[in-house]
């Protein structure tokens, strides 16, 4: 998980805790090199497998044999202005004219050093407060190519070519493929560097780091922010602009995809844009790079990580990987990449499916039905229907609620009522066929005000296309039992306020399922292997709650009538 790291422990010399406070903001991919020779160039490499420390820091500064470099993070503190020896900048009159071109800008004060035995200038421009790294860059560019300087080709290598110059921190691109990090640049006054700095006539003046850091608070402080805040804001708004866009079919992706890629360049600006931001460089990543997957996920969060203004305003740093990880599967579901067949289906023609509390009732009906075919079949239907009811509950593994919800599939005064109401039809249409004496008892004249007792003699074998109807005919001249009766309105037992009682005692139940046990003739084994298998890996009888016991002995029921299949 990404979370803010501890502060690193610091050198015990104030010079050093001052280094490190101005360029150690970014620890990552600092750069080193062996110090050269007078007149060669310096062969600088990327330090990528750790971060750098300010103890470390400040022990290679001091080491008159390697060669420190940096790069800057998000927001920054100052910037750099590189020259090179050979350049026509590299004079009093062009510096000069330097640094009147950047105060326009509100940059009134710099610091003018030599960086090595090469001769090469650095202007540093120090600042009070921290701003955003590319809007300076931009701002910086825009100010010096408007006073007709020449600046270094882009890609430019930390060697500067003759006759140009270079701005640290550069106006970088936004890297599509990979991470583009800013240019590094070289620390200023190491010593055995031959690095001082000048005085406006380009004379040395000392190599002391104290004087330095005193020379940059006084340069800092006279900074004119307003007027540079507002060069900031129309350098950033300058690069915003788009070229127009063609009418080539592809100009709105295009379009699109510039957008992603300017959101992305802009980073956080202020609070509550996490989670606009993690969407957005998910779906670029995997609409345009075609990522997907890890390969999504590490892009996403090192690239999130890296954007300006991550550290000052994103809350959710401590649960980072969390939140890309969950919009890399949102845009993986939504999207697709920039050529690959759509994943969504956007057709109309689709028949509706059934959302899913109706699936959960139609299993529910398909389970009521099975278990009532099985008691007819098995011969154990009770004659009372609040043991039916309870007996449903433990084989349909339903609630009594649902249960008596479809009360149509189960209870015996709606199968009645549907059956005579196919005997009477029946009859009207062909009154030969059908005889008095045929009829139900409850259909013939002498109806009487008691439920029918034809259910405990035997199955009632109801045909199947009735089976699956659903016919629910109101009952005015039945007499419903008492227990269902609702106010005016006749209707079936509500669920009870508490639990129904099991449907055997606990005594009784386990008394019946010795018995079944022990004319099954079962070894133990045997015994809890089957326990195991209807009851989701519980094999001891005493695992089991009490109510679980009737639909125990019910499974044994079943095992003695079909041993084979048990």
């Amino acid at each position: 998980m990404v979370t803010s790291l501890p502060s690193p422990a610091l050198t015990a010399d104030p010079l050093g805790q001052r280094l490190w406070q101005l360029f150690g903001g970014n620890p990552w991919d600092f750069l080193e090199a062996p110090t050269p020779s007078p007149g060669d160039k310096p062969q600088w490499r990327t330090v990528k497998n750790y971060p750098l420390r300010p103890r470390i820091l400040w022990q290679r500064w001091k080491d008159a044999t390697t060669l420190i470099g940096v790069r800057f993070k998000s927001q920054t503190y100052y910037a750099l202005i590189d020259i090179d020896a050979g350049s026509p900048y590299c004079n009093p009159e062009a510096i000069a004219q330097l640094r009147a071109s950047l105060e326009t800008i509100g940059i009134t004060r710099t610091l003018l050093l030599r960086s090595s035995h090469s001769n090469g200038l650095h202007l540093y421009v120090p600042l009070p407060e921290s701003i955003k790294t590319f809007d300076l860059a931009v701002a910086l560019e825009e100010c010096l190519t408007t006073q007709d300087f020449a600046l270094a080709p882009k890609g430019q290598s930390l060697t500067i070519a003759n006759g140009t110059l270079e701005i640290f921190p550069n106006p970088k691109p936004y890297g599509v493929e990979k991470i583009i990090h800013y240019n590094g640049h070289r620390l200023p006054l190491q010593p055995g560097t031959g690095s001082c700095l000048l005085d406006d006539d380009l004379n040395p003046i000392g190599d002391k780091l104290d004087r330095f850091f005193w020379l940059w608070d006084g340069a800092a402080s006279h900074q004119d922010m307003d007027a540079l805040r507002e060069a900031l804001k129309i350098g950033r708004d300058n690069r915003r602009k788009k070229p127009r866009l063609s009418r080539h079919p592809n100009s709105t992706i295009d379009a699109w995809r510039a957008d992603l890629e300017l959101e992305i360049e802009e980073g956080w600006s202020g609070l509550g844009q996490t989670n606009h931001l993690l969407k957005t460089i998910a779906c670029h990543g995997h609409v345009f790079l075609g990522l997907a997957g890890d390969a999504l996920f590490t892009h996403s969060l090192e690239t999130a990580t890296q954007l300006s203004g991550y550290q000052q305003y994103c809350r959710h740093q401590h649960e980072i990987e969390y939140k890309v990880k969950a919009w890399c599967k949102a845009v993986e579901k939504y999207y697709w990449p920039l050529g690959d067949d759509p994943k969504r289906d956007t057709s109309s023609e689709q028949p509706p499916k059934l959302n899913v509390n109706q699936q959960r009732a139609k299993e529910a009906q398909q389970r009521i039905k099975k278990a009532i075919a099985t008691l007819r079949q098995i011969g154990t239907l009770p004659d009372k229907v609040s043991d039916l009811a309870q007996q449903l509950v433990a084989i349909a593994h339903c609630s009594l609620q649902t249960i008596y919800k479809y009360a149509n599939l189960w209870h015996p005064n709606h199968i009645q009522a549907s059956e005579e109401a196919r005997v009477i039809a029946q009859s009207e249409s062909d009154p030969a066929v059908v005889e008095p004496a045929d009829l139900p008892q409850s259909a013939q004249p002498s109806l009487s005000p008691d439920p029918p007792k034809a259910w405990s003699k035997g199955p009632l074998h109801t045909q199947e296309r009735f089976m699956k109807c659903i016919f629910d005919p109101p009952l005015p001249q039945k007499n419903l039992p008492e227990r269902g009766v609702r106010g005016e309105v006749q209707r079936f037992p509500q669920i009870a306020a508490t639990p129904a009682e099991p449907f055997l005692p606990y005594g009784e139940a386990h008394a019946a399922i010795q018995q079944k046990v022990q004319a099954l003739h079962w070894s133990l084994t045997q015994v809890r292997q089957f326990l195991a298998e209807h009851f989701q890996g519980r094999d001891r009888i005493w695992d089991l709650q009490e109510h679980e016991l009737t639909t125990y002995l019910y499974h044994l029921q079943v095992a003695s009538l079909a041993p084979e299949k048990c």
